[in-house]
């Protein structure tokens, strides 16, 4: 009965999560979030449950549409060139910073397979554009048939061709599954 009781508690404190981020305006609502609190529902439940959100071999794709900005001004940086290493494929930057939508297949992490399974897929985007800083951008959430505007990439100028080393960012795991992991494991 606690481990029942323990599992509702960890639902109903996602679903406040999720509803206060709704209404504070910091997230719209979307099929992202829907996606979201649909799959970390199952918290705390049998494993048969959990082995039945393992992802099909079927393949499935998400898509991207990140921006280019300069890092201290936000200025939208046309002509940067956004290369998707998984794929090799390379992508313009227009006008406004951004590159026409990015299809991207997702792929299981096997990593947390057993654990704790991830609903979305990763990738990997360098950036490259001449007088700036090389930007790398590791495990970059993308989720199944959604389109992600963004993220928003800040390049900065380089000052000391030599010196000048590119910059690394890794994104973490979207919240609310962290926060379904936590409680799922919490003694």
């Amino acid at each position: 009965m606690r481990e029942k009781k323990r599992s509702v508690n960890g639902l109903l404190i996602l679903t406040i999560m999720a509803a206060s981020l709704l209404y504070s305006s910091y997230m719209k609502e979307n099929q992202y979030m829907n996606k979201q609190l649909k799959v970390f529902s199952h918290i705390g439940q049998q494993a048969e449950i959990d082995n039945s959100l393992e992802v099909s071999t079927s393949e499935k794709f998400g898509y991207i549409q990140p921006q280019v900005v300069d890092g201290f001004s936000e200025e939208p940086i046309e002509g940067a060139i956004v290369v998707v290493p998984e794929t090799n494929e390379s992508y313009k930057t227009n006008e406004n910073g951004y590159t026409p939508n990015i299809r991207i297949k997702i792929s299981p992490d096997t990593h947390f397979e057993r654990i704790h399974p991830k609903s979305w897929g990763e990738t990997t985007l360098i950036v490259y554009k001449e007088g700036y800083r090389e930007y790398v951008l590791l495990n970059l959430n993308v989720w199944e048939g959604q389109t992600r505007q963004g993220p928003k990439i800040l390049l900065f100028p380089k000052k000391n061709q030599q010196l000048d080393q590119p910059m690394s960012i890794v994104e973490g795991p979207n919240q609310v599954w962290i926060n379904s992991l936590v409680e799922k494991y919490r003694p």
